[in-house]
């Protein structure tokens, strides 16, 4: 009578863990990363308006940005621009607050150089942006 063993040998077992491992890693990561997705919307919204609002100021008169916890403003004369069919204030995506914050901008594009900082809450709560705005008016992600 002839003995037969079947099943896996140690090799295929230790393969087959490994590969599971760099699976459940890649996905995992990719995750633990879905939190962050709206702050980063939300910086890249922001950048957009300050530099609608510099390109704007070297066309027109009293253009300011305000910021409030939700929400991004450029404004003319204290009334909000239309852009296309749209008129501002850009609501942020849910899960990011900003400071409360007004700059006003010269003929030139110019104005106060600033840093700000976004903050996710709720499902992106830990997560933060933080947008240099240089006293040129450039604006950009650090």
């Amino acid at each position: 009578m002839k003995n037969v063993h079947r099943g896996f040998t140690l090799i295929e077992l230790v393969t087959v863990m490994i590969l599971v491992g760099i699976l459940a890693i890649t996905l995992f990561s990719r995750i633990g990363s879905l939190g962050t997705a709206p702050v980063q919307a939300g910086r890249d919204d922001l950048i957009a308006a300050l530099f609608f609002a510099q390109q704007q100021a070297m066309m027109r008169s009293n253009i300011s940005l305000e910021l409030t916890a939700n929400s991004v403003s450029v404004n003319e004369n204290g009334n909000p621009i239309q852009v296309s069919n749209d008129y501002y204030p850009l609501r942020m995506p849910e899960g990011v607050i900003l400071p409360a914050l007004t700059l006003g901008y010269d003929k030139l594009g110019r104005t106060t150089a600033t840093e700000i900082v976004l903050m996710g809450s709720g499902n992106s709560s830990g997560v933060s942006a933080t947008i240099q705005v240089d006293a040129s008016g450039y604006a950009y992600a650090k």
